[in-house]
């Protein structure tokens, strides 16, 4: 082989291994392919909170009351000079109602303490009550009170234990005719209490009057705590009218 020949086929040696060491070189620096990474899946937000339906009548109320004053009253009944009871209630006012109470509109304050009277009666209560129920069947002023005053009387007891009555009620002609019937049956039981009080005089006095009233008391008062509440006190305000009672 001549020296050209051999340079030749050296050189091709030498390009060949050129070649493969730049194409070896090529592969390692060439980094490897990856995987290409998992999108990550965009969180949704949460929902914003429904806002809770407003019952009109609880905000109306809600209204109210931030328009109210509350009092804590302490109320206390007493027998002898003793108290026998003691009652916490809270009166609540509203900006309706009347400063100053009247006949008409009495203040929440008087309404409270007019249903915690009318929840018992002493003895001394119900002497006070014959001593003004006289004074209103009298009405001729003689100090001496008839029959027929008496059942005057009667109606007017019966007249304010319904005053308080639902109008529509006392309007409707059913209850009207009810009413004149239990009317005409009141008065005859009182003309028959009032037998049974003054006897046989055609007049009763008002020592004796008050007298009898106390005689009804004191069979009605069960407990002999000189206090008549509960059936104590239905049946008492029956007796003293004539009406027969429970324990009849």
């Amino acid at each position: 082989m001549t020296r050209l020949t051999k340079l030749s086929f050296m050189l091709s040696v030498a390009l060949a291994a050129l070649a493969a060491s730049s194409a070896h070189a090529q592969d390692a620096a060439a980094p490897e392919p990856q995987a290409p990474a998992e999108q990550a899946t965009p969180t949704e937000a949460p929902a914003p909170a429904e806002a809770p339906a407003i019952n009109e009548d609880e905000m109306a109320d809600l209204l109210n009351s931030q328009q109210q004053i509350k009092q804590d009253v302490t109320l206390t009944r007493s027998v002898n000079g003793q108290v026998v009871e003691t009652k916490t209630e809270t009166v609540i006012y509203s900006k309706d109602d009347p400063i100053r109470g009247s006949e008409a509109e009495p203040t929440a304050l008087e309404k409270l303490k007019a249903r915690f009277d009318g929840e018992a009666l002493t003895r001394k209560e119900a002497l006070e009550e014959a001593k003004l129920g006289f004074v209103v069947g009298d009405l001729d002023r003689d100090d001496a009170m008839t029959a027929e005053e008496f059942v005057y009387l009667v109606k007017v007891w019966d007249g304010a234990d319904t005053a308080e009555e639902d109008a529509e009620t006392i309007a409707d002609p059913v209850s009207l005719l009810d009413q004149e019937d239990a009317g005409h049956i009141s008065g005859e039981l009182a003309r028959a209490k009032f037998a049974a009080m003054a006897g046989s005089d055609l007049t009763i006095g008002k020592r004796a009057f008050t007298r009898k009233i106390i005689e009804d008391f004191e069979n009605n008062d069960l407990d002999k705590d000189d206090l008549l509440r509960g059936d104590e006190l239905l049946n008492f305000r029956k007796a003293v009218r004539g009406k027969p009672t429970h324990a009849e």
